[in-house]
């Protein structure tokens, strides 16, 4: 009796360290929605779906659609319009992607401009040659879905032609509503009340309702939506603090400041000091209450000006579809996008950061457990790059004593460091990095030093000088380039029950600190399966698919 009870204790505990099974479902089922100012012919694969009238709108299934690559191309004629313009939202359980400066567009000539489909409709067409889409003005057209990511594109010189555009994308077999990883089982506000909050008052109250000293008492569920631009900057007026110019930059660029934390803070030694005024509201952030979901609407949700923080025990939290932008840019130590300290259960998904002066994400020396940070696009695209390049160095510092974290199918781009910069810690803190993009990499993308246990996989590195830094202190990292050789693959059998993923770099590094410590699978063997049950795809998978699917609007 003893052993059956021992049994089912030890059930119950695999259910809980594993993923809830992901909901099947049939790509096929999903739509795509186009509108343009003439007729559109939309083909998957090179099936035809259908054609639109001249400026109407076409709502079709995508019935060629398959789970893994696909591409979906458009033949789009001018009509009668001056300012020709085509438009696509494809929606399903995997989320939405839609036309934008990701898809390629040229005329068409010949054949192509009314003729069958030739090769430039199917998959496994080259179209790298072809130039970028065109993004024209926001405004969609009447009755066109909103809220997702979809923009009016044409070619690049407005030409007056019939246009082709293309896009190759990777649907993932997992459904955009199912957080994956070691944060599986978080809920957040599911079960309370929605409240829609407008103004930065509103959404203070909403998030934490009740305190005791500083630390949020609120852990009533509730459903916290985001309508519209919160803007906190200039509510809560400046704060002087004493610091120095962290970087030397002429024009176009600025120059990077630093506050100091206290007297005892050495980062402006050998440099003059002197008083710098920030925006006050960005300093402190908003406290997040346990079994909270805090959600954007649409895809132009926003808190400016001001991050929030997952701290003192709260557990249990959910943050997507937000944009946070304008955080004391251009200045470190005056605020964080999303912190974690202390913070248990946290799914933090379909975001984007941008213009934030210090960490888009950042944890506290106490352990942030069961955190899974998926679908979010990291954009450092800034005029106060560290390195004077416009390039963001501080996205992601995860020094929690204990983390335990799956960082999956994220996009960070435009970056010279920090993404992440993991360990330090005293403790083992554990990281697995899966099927995430990396694009425009002035300096080091992952930065792992002692304790850390990272597991790297199926990530793509596009254009990354060092795309894993080998510090003076490194930390153990688990991490097959190109190929994952066959001894490689017989130790993540072993120990992790599957096969392991190759990461891919274009090109390949000087450098190659892509190391195989065993000590890593050896650690991740402890959770069954390994990593909250998150198996991932190839990395070149990764670079058609985190982009295209990262950020709000997308899920």
């Amino acid at each position: 009796m003893r052993r059956l009870f021992q049994a089912l204790v030890m059930a119950v505990a695999a259910t809980v360290l594993t993923a809830p099974a992901a909901h099947a479902f049939d790509p096929a089922k999903s739509k795509i929605t186009v509108q343009g100012s003439g007729q559109i012919e939309i083909y998957i694969n090179g099936q035809y779906m259908g054609r639109s009238a001249d400026a109407t709108r076409l709502s079709a299934y995508a019935r060629a659609l398959v789970i893994g690559d696909n591409a979906i191309a458009l033949r789009a004629t001018k009509g009668a319009s001056k300012k020709p313009f085509a438009v696509a939202d494809l929606n399903g359980a995997f989320g939405r992607a839609g036309s934008g400066v990701l898809w390629r567009a040229r005329l068409a000539s010949g054949s192509e401009i009314s003729g069958p489909p030739g090769a430039w409709a199917g998959l496994g067409y080259d179209d790298s040659s072809w130039p970028v889409a065109v993004e024209l003005d926001s405004a969609l057209p009447k009755g066109f879905p909103k809220g997702g990511p979809a923009n009016k594109v044409w070619v690049a010189d407005g030409a007056q032609g019939t246009m082709l555009l293309r896009a190759n994308l990777y649907v993932p077999a997992t459904p955009s509503s199912t957080p994956l990883g070691f944060g599986a089982a978080v809920t957040g506000g599911a079960g309370g009340s929605t409240v829609v909050v407008t103004t930065p008052d509103a959404l203070r109250n909403a998030l934490c309702g009740s305190f005791s000293g500083s630390t949020c008492t609120d852990t009533t569920p509730r459903i916290v939506k985001v309508k519209g631009t919160i803007d906190f900057t200039g509510t809560e007026g400046t704060q002087t603090k004493l610091g120095c110019d962290y970087s030397e930059c002429g024009a176009p660029w600025k120059r990077e400041r630093l506050v100091l934390l206290n007297d005892a803070d050495t980062h402006c030694d050998g440099k003059t000091k002197f008083n710098i005024t920030f925006d006050k509201s960005g300093a402190s952030a908003l406290a997040i209450g346990s079994n909270k979901t805090l959600v954007g609407i649409g895809n132009g949700a926003t808190i400016r000006g001001k991050g929030v923080s997952v701290t003192q025990g709260a557990s249990n939290v959910i943050i997507r579809n937000l944009t946070f932008r304008d955080l004391n840019p251009g200045v470190i130590f005056a605020g964080d996008a999303i912190s974690l300290n202390n913070a248990d259960r946290v799914w933090i998904d379909h975001n984007r950061f941008h213009r934030i002066g210090r960490q888009m994400i950042v944890t506290g020396y106490g352990k942030a457990s069961n955190v899974t940070i998926s679908w979010n696009d990291f954009d450092g695209s800034n005029e106060y790059g560290h390195y004077c390049d416009g390039r963001h160095y501080w996205n992601m510092l995860l020094l929690g004593d204990g983390d335990k974290i799956t960082l999956n199918n994220n996009w960070f781009r435009h970056f010279t460091g920090r993404a992440p910069d993991v360990g330090s810690g005293t403790g083992s803190s554990m990281l697995h990095m899966a099927n995430n993009a990396f694009t425009d990499g002035g300096w080091h993308a992952l930065d792992a030093g002692q304790p850390a246990r990272v597991l790297v996989e199926g990530n793509h590195y596009d254009n990354v000088a060092v795309p894993v830094l080998d510090g003076s202190n490194p930390g153990y990292i688990w991490a097959p380039l190109t190929t994952v050789s066959a001894s490689a693959q017989q130790n993540c059998q072993t120990f992790l029950g599957r096969d392991c993923t190759a990461n891919i770099s274009v090109p390949l590094p000087q450098d190659d600190n892509f190391r195989h410590d065993l000590t890593v699978l050896d650690y991740f063997k402890k959770f069954a399966p390994p990593g909250g049950g998150l198996t991932p795809f190839g990395g070149d998978q990764a670079k058609r698919s985190a982009p295209h699917f990262a950020g709000p609007g997308h899920y």
